[in-house]
């Protein structure tokens, strides 16, 4: 505990020091209104938290009374308690805590994108082919073929009776161009036979496996390129006198 004492005159509480109060039987000077009283009237005790030493007066002057050598200074004001703050994480450590999530976020965002747009992904970049059959086998789905049918055209079709002995079977053979520079499906062709007057008699749809060899490629369609068709057909004994030939996917 510290000794502090009171001015009488302006109330203002000092810090003294017992050797202090004892060497001048107990006058002191206020530091404020330069009252001469003694501190031992008024001693009370505080905590001694954040007081400042008392100063001591050079030696007195002749003319001056040796019982007010000592002049007490005001105690210091006590600073009020600091809060105390949650310690926040740094930046770099939220940062550190959000890497792995987001990167499987990334991951899941990129795989969705992939299976959605896989058949863009193919025509953009054809060399990802074997990447995205590889997905497609873990996914359990396929690399669907581009289908632009107005990329296709029919440059030339002939139907014809066929050379063998029955006079029923015709032949029909066309050119069909994939004018995308990319790979397609291979189309289906809607052969439609009619009459004199142009009116269907009976139509049927060949697919890549009934037109193409068995030796050739029929699972792609190569962008710019041309594949001949030929195959052939029982009429039935329809007198059929025309055809019209298109392209389809089914």
């Amino acid at each position: 505990m510290t000794l502090v004492t009171r001015c009488p005159g302006c109330h203002t509480i000092f810090c003294l020091t017992g050797g202090q109060l004892h060497s001048h039987n107990g006058d002191v000077r206020c530091g404020q209104c330069k009252q001469v009283f003694n501190g031992f009237a008024a001693l009370i005790a505080v905590p001694g938290v954040c007081i400042q030493p008392v100063v001591i007066l050079p030696p007195p002057d002749s003319d001056q009374s040796g019982s007010d050598n000592v002049t007490a200074m005001p105690i210091a004001e006590t600073s009020p308690p600091v809060d105390h703050f949650d310690i926040q994480p740094s930046a770099s450590r939220i940062s550190r805590r959000w890497l792995v999530p987001n990167a499987v976020l990334l991951v899941l965002l990129l795989s969705q994108l992939m299976h959605a747009y896989r058949t863009e992904i193919f025509i953009a970049f054809p060399a990802f082919r074997p990447v995205l059959d590889k997905y497609c086998t873990l996914m359990q789905c396929e690399v669907d073929l581009p289908r632009h049918l107005h990329l296709l055209s029919l440059e030339s079709s002939d139907l014809r009776v066929s050379s063998s002995a029955d006079p029923d079977v015709v032949e029909l053979s066309a050119i069909i161009r994939n004018h995308a520079p990319f790979p397609q499906a291979l189309p289906a062709l809607l052969l439609t036979l009619t009459d004199t007057d142009e009116k269907p008699l009976a139509n049927r749809i060949f697919t890549a496996k009934d037109y193409l060899d068995s030796a050739a490629d029929q699972s792609v369609f190569v962008g710019g390129s041309e594949i001949q068709v030929q195959c052939f057909l029982n009429t039935n004994q329809l007198n059929a006198m025309g055809y019209k030939l298109e392209l389809l996917y089914p």
